[in-house]
């Protein structure tokens, strides 16, 4: 599927290009430290030359498999696969809705392990708690306390 890889690729280029983009527009920092703007324009590099690079590889290789690459016959390879997607999507988005009223570190705290759980089912649940927590604690600690970056607070103060 070549002409998919190809696509998928340069949505990942528009939208690291127009995520960076609104992030300049956000500021990226001042005398005062970093602004609002630096976390996602970083987050929007990444994306940018992930999907950069997943691009120049889909048109180097014109569609043409790669010697020793296994190649899959369906496009979801696992039965469950669309429905751990869409759980993701589901759970980034309840993450982003409930940041204005829970704050950044506790809707953090709540959502990574159930991120966690839909990437690697076989995690035990405590330790996928464990995870998120240790988790938002070192973004909080990073960004909130080191860096300076203002975050959305939530009741409890974080």
């Amino acid at each position: 599927m070549p002409g998919l890889d190809v696509g998928v690729s340069l949505f990942w280029v528009l939208f690291g290009l127009a995520l960076g983009q609104q992030s300049i527009a956000l500021g990226l920092g001042g005398p005062g430290g970093p602004g609002s703007g630096m976390f996602p324009l970083l987050a929007a590099l990444l994306i940018f030359a992930g999907g950069a690079g997943s691009l120049v590889q889909s048109l180097l290789r014109h569609g043409a498999p790669v010697p020793g690459d296994p190649v899959e016959e369906r496009f979801w390879p696992e039965p469950r696969s669309a429905m751990r997607v869409g759980l993701l999507i589901l759970v980034m988005a309840a993450m982003i809705f409930a940041v204005p009223y829970l704050g950044f570190a506790l809707s953090g705290a709540i959502g990574m392990p159930l991120l966690l759980r839909t990437i690697a089912p076989h995690f035990s649940w405590w330790l996928a708690v464990l995870v998120g927590v240790i988790a938002a604690a070192c973004v909080h600690l990073l960004f909130a306390v080191l860096l300076g970056t203002p975050l959305p607070r939530g009741p409890l103060g974080f």
